[in-house]
């Protein structure tokens, strides 16, 4: 028995002094193994520098480099358009600000049915005042749903949404035919903004839901389009053309309005209904205007308004 235990720890310190002797002389990093690693490697690192080599004027499309048998990737060329074929069409979206001539984003311009319909259905009254907070200040104040729409109060739609209630609101739009996204908010909703309908629903919507009351309203211009009211009913125009014909060449007589303490922009689209001579000096509300408020004038005025920062 001691002579086989003897014989056999033998062999366990032979077989661990040629391990040993192995590691020291570095045989398991010349391995084939290893050495086939390292040949991939190589073989990578030289398709670099052939596509580095690639001379002026040559797409980089144009040089192929051999690349090894597990990493090649088999692509399919681009197939090139078919001449004389029509292009695709892009899939409809009416989520998007502006994609032809038949869509708009509605802006201030949907405000209008929008209020008039919350006060058809009692969500807020015709005469009844909303509260209105200035941003960042503790006050505010109060005005009509149509003193609203008039001045052009962005502050003052806000609250009327925040009344009248986000589904509410799309609820109205979809029985008339206008899908909106969901993620919409429904401060948006009421300002026009992030979201296209078709011009036709939109005039649509003021021929069935704006009564005669509201004709002070209009000419309504918003950013060089203007919602005119005539005896066949509503049209959107481009604001330049939303006077009424003139009898004799541009002398329509109309009523300067009052611009005093509006934004300089609020201002020049109400200009824009009447006249394309418009000249500002300064920036901030107006403080001044030429001509003086309800003056009576003809055709093609020059108009002036005077910013706070022009004083």
């Amino acid at each position: 028995m001691n002579k086989k235990a003897n014989r056999r720890a033998f062999f366990i310190c032979l077989l661990i002094g040629v391990m040993y002797v192995s590691v020291a002389a570095g045989l398991p990093e010349k391995m084939s193994l290893a050495r086939v690693s390292g040949e991939r490697q190589a073989a990578a690192t030289s398709m670099g520098v052939s596509m580095a080599k690639v001379g002026p004027g040559v797409s980089s499309a144009e040089v192929s480099a051999p690349v090894p048998g597990d990493q090649r990737i088999n692509s399919e060329p681009a197939k090139a358009p078919i001449q004389g074929s029509a292009p695709q069409p892009a899939p409809a979206d009416t989520n998007v600000t502006q994609r032809d001539d038949r869509f708009m984003e509605p802006g201030l311009f949907i405000s209008i049915p929008l209020v008039c319909h919350a006060i058809e259905k009692g969500l807020i009254e015709r005469d009844g005042l909303i509260f209105i907070r200035k941003e960042s200040y503790n006050n505010g104040n109060c005005k009509k749903p149509i003193d609203i729409l008039r001045d052009r109060d962005e502050q003052g739609l806000k609250a009327i949404a925040r009344i009248v209630g986000r589904k509410q609101s799309l609820d109205f739009l979809k029985k008339e035919g206008i899908v909106l996204k969901h993620d919409i908010d429904n401060e948006s909703i009421i300002l026009g903004a992030g979201y296209a309908v078709e011009k036709e629903k939109l005039v649509a919507l003021y021929s069935e839901y704006v009564p005669d009351e509201y004709g002070p309203l209009f000419p309504f211009v918003v950013r060089g389009m203007a919602m005119v009211k005539t005896g066949k009913g509503f049209d959107l125009m481009r604001a330049k053309g939303a006077r009424l014909p003139s009898h004799g060449a541009g002398e329509q007589e109309w009523m300067m309005p009052n611009l005093l303490n509006l934004p300089m922009r609020a201002a020049i689209e109400k200009l824009t209904a009447h006249t394309s001579r418009i000249k500002v000096r300064g920036s901030g509300n107006v403080v001044e205007q030429y001509p003086r408020a309800f003056e009576r004038t003809k055709g093609e005025t020059e108009c002036i308004i005077y910013g706070r920062s022009a004083k």
